[in-house]
């Protein structure tokens, strides 16, 4: 009995869609990449129902000849590889050729393509893989593909779609990432019947940058990157050690070869080159910073072969690629501290202007000695990873935590700030270290819940409306989801009285906004909320989440003792004591015992 055989047409194609087409941005994503590398100056979009009704991309590029109409839908058809060789030099985007069979193979996709010497467009319709019509039609040229029904014939795989809302954000940031990239390219997005997105052509990509990230972009404190090799070159920008703004803490924009990529490679680099300059200056410890960086590599030196979208790469000389984005960028901090460090001294002598955190910083570094280098052999033997450790492996959040025993607080030794950041207090077991921002995390996050669900909400009435322009990256991302949501925002206590163009005005806000820098952390909270939404689908979770995450205290904020012993306070109140909103441990807790063992007072 024959148990190896070749696999049916109908099922080769369904595979191929499995690694091609896991939801509606990967559609996108295939279609508009192909008008891209057809030579579009004009791509449209149109989505309806996040993409699971239709998706139409439509672009005026060099459009397809009846015969290239339908080799298109042939396996492995594709005008961009000849050879081994071609697939290793490869610099245009959509080089699968399975593609478009894999999108017809789970769809009903309509084609119209004409070229510019043809009078008549070719149109051709499938449906779940099959070819049904093909004829003439009179259309523009260039390429029109709509995409209908998306994984109508594959019920198993629909089930797997999360909400309208979250495949549209996927489709958003996709085209935000290429605006950014194409600046020469007019995008336009549809959504449902309303024009969602429209980046008119731009001669530079700072313009673009301008329109993608708003007004704001400029007052960022970006440092400009670029650098030659003979194999790589690189340019763009990475954040400066200023205070991250409005809504830009989280972009991490990297295209290699023209093409969006994640790279843990890269992010390592990144870290590297800045960790010195955050120690030197004693900063609070950060996430990545903010970076949008454009890396031309010899195509012999990166292998995009490696994953089915595209989205990681491997690099054939890893250590070459990590020497020289840590060496740039090291090189592009230590201009941008020196040139920090001449505008302190031109201020201090003019007499003029207020020093930001970091200028502190870099004074207070130039004027005093360094620190002596500590020892470190028997420090490192002393201070073991699991020193501290959590004894409470994580729990579901609507599950109640057991209580610890927390003295009162006039028998509070008195708490002491660990590098601004952590909170040491002695409890009747032993020791406690709490992170202060993940503690006060927790203890907005459950306020927020109860409040949006109806509770009692304190608010900061604004003496006067505030107008906030919001950056269209953020805007298109979340506009639905506010105004859907309305009554649940204004039940955790933000007056909204219009959200409409690019701006927002809002007449009051929760009483736990302390730092309300002008408005700016509204921005913040609607970036946060766009993103946790895409995590949850929960807008009552994901909203209390933006908000105390965005109104928490920050590492790097010293604390009275009152402050402190309030927050303890506070966060042995919570439901869940231990884990901040996101899951991530709040305090960690060591025992005398634990603490005799260390210190060999007892046998282990």
């Amino acid at each position: 009995m024959q148990t190896i055989k070749v696999l049916a047409e109908e099922v080769a194609n369904r595979i191929a869609a499995g690694e091609v087409v896991e939801r509606p941005v990967s559609v996108v994503k295939e279609l508009v990449e192909n008008a891209i590398d057809a030579g579009a100056g004009e791509i449209t979009v149109r989505i309806e129902s996040g993409g699971k009704r239709l998706i139409e991309v439509a672009d005026d590029g060099c459009g397809m000849s009846e015969e290239d109409a339908l080799t298109a839908f042939e396996r492995h058809a594709t005008s961009k590889i000849r050879t081994v060789d071609d697939i290793v030099s490869i610099r245009s985007l959509g080089f699968r050729g399975e593609a478009l069979p894999s999108i017809a193979s789970v769809s009903s996709l309509t084609l119209v393509s004409r070229t510019a010497d043809d009078e008549l467009a070719t149109r051709v319709e499938f449906v779940a893989g099959q070819m049904r019509d093909m004829s003439k039609a009179a259309a523009n040229p260039g390429t029109t593909v709509s995409v209908r029904k998306l994984f109508a014939n594959v019920p198993a795989r629909r089930k797997f779609l999360r909400t309208d809302a979250v495949e549209l954000r996927h489709i958003l940031n996709y085209m935000h990432y290429q605006a950014v990239l194409l600046p020469q390219v007019h995008f336009r997005l549809f959504v449902d019947g309303k024009q969602r997105l429209n980046y008119p052509s731009t001669e530079t990509r700072h313009q673009r940058m301008l329109a993608v990230f708003g007004s704001g972009f400029e007052r960022q404190d970006m440092i400009p990157v670029k650098a030659e090799s003979p194999r790589i070159n690189i340019h763009g920008y990475i954040k400066g050690l200023e205070e991250t703004g409005p809504g830009f803490d989280d972009y991490h924009y990297l295209y290699v070869n023209g093409r969006f990529i994640r790279d843990r490679i890269v992010n390592h680099s990144i870290r590297a080159a800045y960790d010195p300059f955050v120690k030197k200056m004693r900063l609070p410890r950060q996430g990545l910073m903010p970076y949008i960086l454009f890396l031309e590599i010899d195509p012999a030196l990166v292998d995009f072969n490696v994953h089915p979208a595209k989205l990681e790469l491997r690099f054939r000389d890893a250590q070459l690629v990590h020497g020289f984005l840590k060496t740039t960028l090291t090189g592009a901090l230590t201009d941008y501290e020196e040139n920090k460090f001449a505008s302190v001294k031109q201020k201090l002598k003019q007499g003029s202007g207020q020093l930001s955190r970091a200028e502190k910083h870099i004074l207070s570094n130039r004027e005093q000695p360094p620190a002596p280098q500590q020892v470190r052999q028997e420090m490192d033997a002393l201070y073991q990873p699991d020193l501290f450790r959590p004894d409470d492996p994580p729990v579901p959040r609507e599950t109640p935590q057991p209580r610890l025993a927390l003295p009162p607080e006039e028998e509070l030794v008195n708490p002491w700030q660990l590098h601004l950041t952590y909170i040491l207090v002695q409890v009747e077991e032993g020791l406690l270290l709490i992170d202060q921002h993940a503690a006060h995390e927790r203890v907005l996050y459950e306020r927020f819940i109860q409040r949006i669900a109806g509770g009692p909400s304190p608010v900061q009435k604004l003496l006067f409306p505030l107008v906030i322009d919001i950056p269209p990256v953020v805007r298109h991302v979340v506009e639905d989801l506010v105004s859907e949501n309305s009554e649940q925002i204004e039940r955790a206590g933000f007056g909204l009285k219009t959200f409409s163009g690019d701006s927002v005005v809002i007449d009051q806000i929760p009483a736990e906004l302390e730092s309300w820098e002008g408005g700016e952390v509204f921005i913040d909270i609607l970036h946060q909320l766009g993103e946790e939404f895409g995590e949850t689908e929960d807008f009552r979770d994901s909203l209390a989440k933006s908000i105390a995450c965005k109104a928490a205290i920050k590492a790097g904020k010293r604390m009275t003792r009152k402050e402190m012993v309030q927050l303890i306070n506070d966060v042995f109140a919570c439901q869940m004591p231990w884990f901040c909103p996101h899951g991530r441990p709040l305090m960690i807790r060591m025992t005398l015992t634990e603490l005799e063992k260390r210190f060999k007072r007892i046998e282990s």
